[in-house]
């Protein structure tokens, strides 16, 4: 065989810079930080975002004062309030049960369970600007320390609830005409677990609401209410379910719902083995039997939350027994499991209580307590890479085909929430490179095995980063039939695509790049992966965008090359 070496290429810049963007070092997945807020209690904690600029965060200080921190986007500094004063609420790990609801944009209502084990409330208002003198909405000795739920099913009506002494559940209801009405119950005595027990309430729907609790036998009910419907009850999944404790060995409950459409709800739960563990509800499945989502001793008791930023997605976090913020992230646009992240590295937070919100279908929000009994914020924001586009030795052809694969390629990484950033495009013209040769081309991100021309070529990164991807685009590769390879040098990220390349060439070889292998065959012919972007042969391809998969999503944006 001849020798594939060539001479060093020389390179001459043939147009100016069209658009360069920030070299600096890129940020990634999650980000964790301290906010400033001290003395926190942990056993409750409650985020609301009632505008996407906007952060309020309720906890109960060790001297039973309920507090605030405030965040906004017009004036990003977070700034802590007395919501309520010392000794309005129960200290303590078991103690706690603390609410808030947003029923407007401009108006927020939090509610806790006293030391009398009676439930009180305060309200803010943009209006009038301060916390209003807290009241009571339900008398001493009618609710159990520990958990609270509340819910706003429209912008005049509040609903609140919690577990009586004798283990029922209680609730209590406002609107402008009755104010807040004398509290009832709404199941039988003995139907809640008592001491770390949890109750969790969604509204789903204007004047619907759905109630969630956990049982004296570690199984979950639910009950609801409409305008048909009185809080009829039923078992959605049996005894054992749910870690539980008791008087002597006392655990904090953990339990949580959504609703990810107003047809659909998903409630969460940490088990008995340390496991999460769910069933969901939707017209066409009935509370299926419940299924594992999380491995066992995955999570510390005692706290877990969820969200659904947007139709179709849930997000949900909860505290590792080392420490750690662990997130989970499900999109009924990938198949396959759920995305797997750690929000938070070990250490960070106390085992207890977690609180997650979505401002934005862009963003979320984790809160948590600290080992020192601050509060620490986890962020997350969709991700994306920066490409540069260098095409060689073409220096009057069309830049259309090529503009159109990259929108492809934005159109499929979008699946995976990952955006793709244009940096610059240059004509270069570069002896030697009317054909590049690639071979071999081994196609997986850890193999750094390049020819001699791909190595010199890739050597060209005039206004990329070390974390950008150049994508060189040619006339001709060797051998023939190739029309792309995502093999690149050490440290020098990049791939090499053919002018003509197929429609979705540039996207299957920037994700090699940025972090994935060919999907394996396994048992021929395979045909189960033929609408995978990641498949070898687009020639099967039978839907409109190729698919990527839940693993997928979380190695992408476990890259070194992807950012916020």
């Amino acid at each position: 065989m001849p020798s594939l070496r060539r001479s060093r290429p020389a390179v001459v810049i043939l147009s100016a810079l069209v658009l360069v963007v920030s070299l600096l070092t890129p940020a990634h997945a999650w980000t964790d930080f301290v906010l400033p807020a001290t003395a926190a209690e942990n056993n409750t904690l409650v985020s609301v975002a009632r505008k996407p600029g906007n952060l309020d965060v309720f906890w109960i200080r060790d001297d039973g004062a309920v507090m605030t921190t405030v965040w906004s986007d017009s004036w990003p500094v977070w700034e802590t309030r007395v919501v309520a004063p010392a000794g309005s609420a129960q200290p303590g790990s078991f103690s706690g049960g603390l609410a808030a609801v947003a029923r407007n944009p401009d108006h927020l209502d939090v509610f806790w369970i006293r030391p009398d084990s009676g439930v009180s409330t305060s309200w803010w208002d943009a209006a009038a600007p301060q916390w209003a003198v807290p009241r009571s909405i339900s008398p001493s000795r009618s609710a159990m320390h520990g958990t609270l739920a509340a819910a706003a099913r429209n912008p005049g009506q509040l609903d609140v609830f919690w577990i009586t002494p004798a283990q029922a559940i209680g609730t209590t209801a406002w609107n402008p005409v009755h104010d807040w009405r004398p509290y009832w119950t709404i199941t039988p005595n003995f139907s809640a677990h008592p001491l770390g027990g949890a109750v969790s309430v969604v509204s789903r729907a204007r004047d619907h609401l759905d109630l969630f609790w956990v049982r004296p036998d570690g199984g979950v009910s639910t009950a609801w209410w409409h305008a048909q419907a009185n809080w009829p009850s039923r078992s959605i999944a049996p005894g054992g379910h749910v870690k539980i404790g008791s008087s002597r060995a006392p655990v904090r409950s953990a339990l949580t719902a959504i609703s990810r459409r107003p047809d659909h709800l998903d409630v969460f739960w940490i088990g008995p083995d340390g496991g999460i563990g769910t069933t969901a509800w939707n017209p066409h499945a009935d509370w299926p039997a419940p299924w594992p989502i999380a491995w066992p001793g995955a999570a510390a008791p005692g706290g877990l939350s969820a969200t659904s930023r947007s139709p179709g997605q849930i997000d949900l976090v909860w505290i590792t027994p080392d420490g750690r913020v662990q997130h989970l992230s499900y999109d009924e646009r990938l198949p396959g499991a759920w995305t797997r992240l750690a929000a938070a590295s070990a250490q960070r937070a106390l085992p207890g209580p977690i609180s997650l919100v979505g401002r934005r279908p862009d963003h979320l929000d984790a809160f948590y307590v600290r080992p020192d009994r601050s509060l620490g914020s986890a962020w997350w924001h969709t991700e994306r890479v920066r490409v540069h586009l260098k095409l060689v030795n073409l220096p009057g052809h069309d830049m259309t085909p090529i503009t159109n694969a990259l929108n492809d390629a934005r159109t499929v990484l979008a699946t995976a929430e990952l955006g793709v950033e244009l940096g610059s495009v240059e004509r270069i013209q570069v002896t030697g490179m009317d054909d590049v040769d690639v071979r071999p081309c081994r196609a997986r991100p850890d193999n750094h095995q390049v020819s001699t021309e791909q190595a010199s070529l890739a050597s060209y990164r005039a206004n990329a980063s070390a974390t950008d991807v150049v994508l060189y685009v040619v006339g001709s590769i060797t051998p023939a039939g190739v029309t792309g390879c995502g093999t690149h040098p050490a440290g020098q990220p990049g791939a090499v695509i053919r002018y003509d390349a197929g429609r979705w060439t540039l996207a299957h070889e920037l994700a090699h790049v940025i972090a994935l292998s060919h999907v394996p065959c396994g048992v021929p012919p395979c045909s189960q992966h033929h609408n995978r972007l990641m498949w070898d042969n687009f020639g099967f391809l039978t839907k409109p965008v190729p698919e990527l998969v839940a693993d997928e999503k979380t190695l992408l944006y476990e890259s070194p090359l992807t950012f916020f």
